[in-house]
């Protein structure tokens, strides 16, 4: 699984990278010959394609933490908590801690999606509404600080710790607004042909479109 989730993610990643490297070489030829353009190369990848290289590390550690299948949601709880806790800060592993705990939290609803489908069918406008309003809240409390660029998911005072709790509240109550519209354009127009060959055949190959 680990080996498949691998070529999925990687081998267009590096096809698109190599692709834009030729292309720049060719019009900026002289950048080749600078002193450490392969070590810059290396940065400029991981920098790049920062999100490829976050899923993968969070679908790896979450594949090794899966082995304990009877106590996988604890497990998965505390591995967050560890990582967001991980003073590491070097090239993009702040933006990997800020995605490790979406990343499990969406494995955890794939895993009880009935149960969890239940819950939200019975209290789904109030949810909504909730939803809306924090992250409206969130946004008007949004400030330079509260990016993961900048605070790098690090708590050292009570700021630092109000500024990765608003970027993460923020952005899950966003994200979830985002699911529940892009489920109602679904519903609205999947009987539609153009609709389907979107979702259904391009969406396939989303990682391409978006690397494009």
């Amino acid at each position: 699984a680990i080996g498949d989730r691998a070529m999925q993610l990687f081998l267009p990643m590096l096809f698109w990278y190599a692709l834009l490297e030729t292309a720049k070489l060719a019009v900026f030829s002289s950048s080749a010959s600078e002193p450490g353009s392969v070590l810059q190369c290396l940065k400029d990848s991981a920098g790049t394609y920062w999100f490829i290289w976050a899923a993968f590390v969070s679908f790896l550690l979450v594949k090794i933490l899966s082995i304990f299948n009877r106590r996988s949601p604890w497990i998965l709880f505390v591995s967050v908590i560890l990582v967001a806790l991980a003073p590491v800060t070097f090239s993009i592993s702040p933006l990997i801690r800020y995605t490790f705990p979406f990343f499990c939290l969406g494995f955890s609803f794939a895993q009880s999606r009935e149960w969890w489908t239940s819950i939200t069918r019975s209290h789904k406008p109030l949810l909504i509404t909730f939803l809306s309003i924090a992250a409206l809240v969130c946004f008007l409390a949004w400030r330079k600080d509260t990016y993961i660029y900048n605070n790098l998911a690090l708590v050292h005072d009570v700021q630092s710790a109000k500024n990765v709790l608003l970027m993460l509240l923020g952005s899950a109550a966003a994200s979830a607004i985002v699911i529940v519209l892009v489920l109602q354009c679904w519903k609205v127009g999947r009987s539609n042909r153009v609709t389907r060959f979107i979702t259904v055949e391009l969406g396939q190959s989303t990682l391409l479109l978006y690397l494009m």
